[in-house]
């Protein structure tokens, strides 16, 4: 969250669209997002005993399963053109060229990012702190993942949909819902996690297939 304030709020400062531009003051995107990439990444292995991993395949699998739904919700107002596209999103190409080295390594930090790093750091948050917090706010590491309270519902769902622009509300809610139903029907965050993985990759991979940058 830091990173992407960091990007709003300073991007704006040092933007600047010229030709003769530094590339990270043309795009300051290309300079945050991989640089979010690493530094969460290491944050992620140096924590990695701490948190609750509970890998099982059947779940894991039902998880693999919402993500498709979910991003398949998402990603319907996108292709039907109800989103106009905005000429706005991550395009690599446009700064440093198609097919140069700097472009390549652009997507596989961009792909990294958001296929495991956002899915790992954002659903630890959501499900393995948020949500245990509106049930015990003194101690939510007593309470079990997947315990369902309605407060847990609202503030997660509404603090993930408010976190993405306007034009994706109606699709982060309904993401969002799925995701709460999920972990609350397997009492398990990894699958969260790869709904998320799956559902970031496939964004993803339609962005870069279907020439749809706006899509991240």
């Amino acid at each position: 969250m830091g990173f992407s304030i960091l990007l709003g709020v300073g991007g704006s400062l040092v933007e600047w669209d010229h030709p003769d531009a530094p590339w990270w003051r043309r795009a300051p995107e290309m300079l945050v997002y991989p640089v979010q990439t690493l530094v969460v990444g290491w944050w992620l292995w140096h924590v990695r005993r701490e948190a609750e991993w509970d890998w099982n395949l059947r779940a894991s699998l039902l998880g693999a399963a919402f993500g498709v739904v979910g991003i398949g919700i998402w990603l319907v107002p996108y292709f039907a053109g109800w989103i106009p596209d905005t000429g706005n999103g991550f395009c690599p190409e446009r700064i440093f060229g198609e097919g140069t080295a700097a472009t390549y390594a652009e997507y596989v930090l961009r792909f990294l990012r958001a296929a495991v790093i956002v899915a790992l750091a954002e659903e630890l948050f959501w499900r393995g702190f948020l949500m245990r917090w509106c049930v015990n706010r003194d101690f939510p590491q007593e309470v079990a993942i997947g315990t369902h309270s309605w407060l847990g519902y609202v503030v997660t769902t509404a603090a993930f949909v408010f976190i993405h622009s306007p034009a994706d509300y109606a699709g982060a809610f309904c993401y969002g819902t799925l995701t709460y139903i999920l972990v609350v029907l397997t009492k398990r965050i990894t699958p969260a996690i790869i709904m998320h993985a799956v559902a970031n990759a496939i964004m993803g991979a339609c962005a870069v297939g279907f020439n749809m940058p706006q899509l991240w």
